[in-house]
């Protein structure tokens, strides 16, 4: 793989709640994740892309622009820690009333390949 010609990105998400994220990459990467929420933005639904991180394993980035604020409330938070045996969401504080929430954010992406399998 060519860093050149290759678009590698790395998406860091917090840790907890108030821990920074990040978001860093190669200029092609960062110039493609730009077109993605334009994408988004424009056509007012889901776009995706592959990258590739260092290891040069590539995955998919799926860019969703969301409408609805108690759809945006349902979805799960997006912290990484563990807190106990599995994630029970402690910090999960929206949409009380809907028993099923929270939700993984695979939900906004109904039309793509992954929601699909």
């Amino acid at each position: 793989m060519s860093w050149k010609h290759q678009m590698y990105l790395h998406i860091y998400a917090q840790h907890t709640n108030h821990q920074e994220s990040f978001i860093v990459g190669n200029k092609q990467a960062l110039l493609k994740l730009r077109d993605l929420i334009d994408e988004a933005l424009v056509e007012t639904t889901a776009a995706e892309g592959g990258f590739f991180s260092s290891d040069d394993e590539g995955y998919e980035v799926y860019i969703g622009l969301v409408k609805n604020e108690e759809v945006f409330q349902s979805l799960e938070m997006p912290y990484t820690e563990q807190f106990g045996d599995w994630n029970d969401q402690r910090h999960f504080i929206n949409l009380k009333n809907d028993p099923n929430a929270p939700y993984d954010p695979i939900i906004l992406f109904k039309e793509t390949k992954q929601a699909e399998e």
